[in-house]
């Protein structure tokens, strides 16, 4: 592989310039929403750079990119992760990426934080690769976008502008007239990946992991009565859930309370809501 079709470094976008009422519920990044078995979106993001490093047999630098109105993910602390806040309203997505590709060459691997991956990053990136593309985009068997593509450094530094530049809307036009644009798409079958910005397709995704079975993710700092019923739910640290209530297809953020009996049902409580 030739030092321009190398990948350098991993971008994952976590800003969130309009918090869903999830994000404004739980108080917290996107990234550090919980899965079921102990996981963060964040730590299932980490992992898969990690197993990515190991298939390509080279370390990359994992930067998360926040803004600065939206809180720095806390549940990614491996090394070789760095957090940078970034203010994604000014500067758009494109002007962030053109910020990424100074002084360096090769590829960058860009990533929505806010999803969940259904299949192997490296798989991904393999499919992406074969393009053998300036920009090469991932979407879904029925074309819809994953927020995952490879984009040459050297062609985001040739992006003429300044100020606030949107990548897709902005950017990549002008590229497709003189670079290689080009877009995988994943086989017929499942999503390969899950957005998890608001509740329902939050809910919607934990329940592909739990393989359609019934789930409960219950934070520690989080106080549930032994009686209370819980099915597709969620309850974050500082939330309360009374004796013998139900709570179904809901998510209960920081100081969200179920009182003793109350039924709630595909709801959003909690924090800023």
């Amino acid at each position: 592989m030739s030092v321009e079709r190398e990948i350098r470094q991993v971008l994952l976008f976590a800003g969130a310039v309009r918090p869903t009422p999830l994000l404004r519920a739980a108080s917290r990044s996107v990234l550090d929403l919980p899965l079921l078995d102990g996981q963060t979106v964040g730590t299932r993001w980490a992992r898969a750079h990690v197993e990515l490093c190991e298939a390509i047999g080279s370390g990359l630098p994992l930067r998360v990119l926040t803004d600065q109105n939206t809180p720095a993910p806390v549940s990614m602390s491996e090394g070789g992760v760095t957090i940078e806040p970034d203010n994604m309203a000014f500067l758009g997505t494109g002007g962030v990426l053109r910020a990424a590709a100074q002084g360096g060459d090769g590829l960058l691997l860009v990533a929505t934080g806010g999803t969940l991956l259904t299949r192997p990053l490296h798989e991904l990136v393999d499919l992406l690769l074969s393009l053998r593309a300036d920009v090469a985009l991932l979407a879904e068997h029925d074309g819809t976008p994953t927020g995952l593509m490879l984009v040459s450094a050297h062609v985001m530094r040739e992006v003429p502008g300044a100020g606030y530049l949107d990548f897709k809307e902005q950017c990549l036009p002008g590229i497709a007239q003189q670079h290689r644009v080009r877009v995988a798409v994943v086989p017929q079958g499942a999503p390969v990946c899950l957005p998890v910005r608001d509740r329902e397709r939050y809910l919607a995704a934990l329940g592909v992991l739990s393989a359609g079975r019934a789930f409960r993710v219950v934070e520690p700092g989080a106080e549930v009565s032994p009686t209370a019923r819980l099915r597709d739910a969620v309850v974050l640290r500082g939330a309360r859930v009374g004796d013998k209530a139900v709570v179904a297809r809901s998510v209960l953020g920081p100081r969200a309370s179920v009182a003793a009996g109350q039924v709630l049902t595909d709801g959003t409580l909690g924090g800023n809501s």
